[in-house]
């Protein structure tokens, strides 16, 4: 056996990752930075000529965005002059932000990773369309 056999075998992808382009991936990273995502993921929505994939990855962005701000209002927003700071209602705040932060952080790691990038409640079920 030649000691260059390991050298000359070929290098196999695994089947699941999808190449996607250039322009894409950078669309789709902007699309999940935190809270200004909103921007090119608005855009994108509204563009015919987007892929599918961007649309998707804007409609997790855009339904994160909305997430973290209904969570984040119901708190009692930024607190107004005179009135006393709650600590606990401030750590959840805290608490809501980061993890927010994080959430967009780990999506960005699954794209650059070619990992699907969904929410359960936002990913069609094909399984439960077949009759």
């Amino acid at each position: 056996m030649s000691r260059y056999s390991k050298r000359d075998r070929k290098i196999e992808t695994p089947d699941q990752i999808s190449r996607d382009s250039t322009k894409e991936r950078i669309e789709m990273f902007f699309c999940l930075i935190p809270v200004f995502g909103l921007i090119p993921s608005a855009i994108a929505l509204v563009r015919q000529r987007s892929s599918r994939k961007v649309r998707d990855v804007s409609q997790v962005a855009i339904a994160l965005m909305i997430a973290w701000a209904i969570s984040y209002s119901a708190m009692g927003g930024a607190p107004t002059e005179g009135e006393a700071i709650q600590v606990t209602s401030e750590l959840i705040k805290a608490s809501l932000s980061s993890g927010y932060f994080a959430l967009c952080m780990y999506l960005m790691y699954r794209l650059y990773r070619h990992q699907a990038i969904a929410l359960p409640w936002l990913k069609e079920n094909s399984e439960h369309k077949q009759p």
